[in-house]
């Protein structure tokens, strides 16, 4: 049986019919696929950056902690102080309240260092509990005393 001209014009454009569905479908395929990809991406960038900013928070803090076991800052309630950095962005504060402790004569600070990003509102705190500043000067002068033989 022979097919008529109008029969092949029909399965021809059936045929194309066909392909341009297969056409659209592998572009909402690969839109799918980019989208999802560009998300991931994104989602890996904030992360990122959020694991910067907290090293770098952590840093800081561990600085100013430093700056106070040195005695080059009081461990008293101070700030929000800017750092010296590149940025300018970051601030730190010191609150400091004593602990009491059940032992007479021992006496704790606990020191709460607040570091802060100011232009993306990122807060990190390091808490740390620190000899009192009279058991400072008391294990220094039993310390020194040790050393010396006693006291004369």
């Amino acid at each position: 049986m022979r097919t008529t001209p109008r029969e092949r014009a029909g399965v021809r454009g059936a045929r194309r019919a066909i392909a341009l569905l297969e056409v659209v479908l592998a572009l909402a395929v690969f839109f799918g696929v980019a989208i999802t990809i560009l998300d991931g991406l994104s989602a890996s960038m904030r992360a990122a950056r959020h694991v910067k900013e907290d090293a770098q928070a952590a840093d800081f803090a561990v600085t100013v902690l430093s700056e106070i076991q040195m005695g080059a800052v009081a461990a008293t309630d101070a700030g929000p102080t800017p750092f010296d950095d590149p940025d300018g962005d970051w601030t730190w504060q010191v609150t400091a309240t004593t602990v009491d402790t059940s032992v007479p004569g021992v006496e704790f600070i606990q020191v709460q260092i607040a570091i802060g990003h100011t232009s993306t509102g990122f807060t990190y705190r390091l808490y740390q509990l620190l000899p009192s500043a009279e058991d400072d000067a008391a294990t220094a002068q039993a310390s020194s005393d040790s050393m010396s033989g006693g006291a004369p």
